[in-house]
């Protein structure tokens, strides 16, 4: 009995060593074996990597990657709550999960104002910058915090009360710019 107990350990270290080693290096043929999530999601925002074999969601506490016949899971940062927003004067689609390479939003390289201030009044994020080549801006906010994200273009603005509590969407879509 104890010989059979001792096999199926083995047989399953084994297996679940294999498992994560496919997981390895199918990243490895993709280019993303030594990044992390939020390294992932920044070089596709600057366009230092781009995705040609791939697509990829994000979720508050996983990043999913799908190939043609595989999906790889990666754990989000557990301090930092990404959202991807895409403001918007005339088009926008709806949005919960963040399809970080294929979900377009419609102001593209537009330089915006964007601040967070959360419910005690302190002021968690207020910078410029620059919207991405697919209209969306990644933000990496506090989490467990609620607040208010206010955006400005020139003269039109828009503001909108934002949880960054698990199960949260990962995609802002609704932020109309009037």
């Amino acid at each position: 009995m104890r010989k059979i107990i001792l096999t199926i350990l083995m047989v399953s270290s084994v297996i679940l060593i294999s498992a994560c080693s496919n997981q390895e290096e199918s990243l490895k043929t993709l280019g993303l074996e030594d990044l992390t999530s939020k390294e992932i999601l920044t070089q596709l925002a600057d366009g230092s990597i781009e995705p040609e074999e791939y697509a990829i969601s994000v979720y508050d506490h996983k990043m999913i990657i799908f190939t043609q016949n595989n999906q790889f899971e990666l754990p989000m940062p557990e301090n930092y709550f990404y959202l991807s927003v895409a403001p918007y004067i005339n088009e926008t689609h709806p949005c919960t999960i963040h399809n970080a390479t294929g979900c377009r939003g419609e102001m593209i390289d537009e330089e915006i104002y964007i601040e967070f201030v959360d419910t005690d009044g302190n002021v968690i994020l207020s910078e410029t910058v620059s919207t991405q080549a697919n209209g969306f801006i990644d933000l990496w906010l506090p989490r467990d915090k609620e607040g208010t994200l206010i955006i400005e273009y020139g003269d039109l603005s828009s503001s909108k009360y934002i949880e960054t509590y698990p199960e949260e969407p990962t995609c802002e879509t609704t932020m109309r710019l009037t």
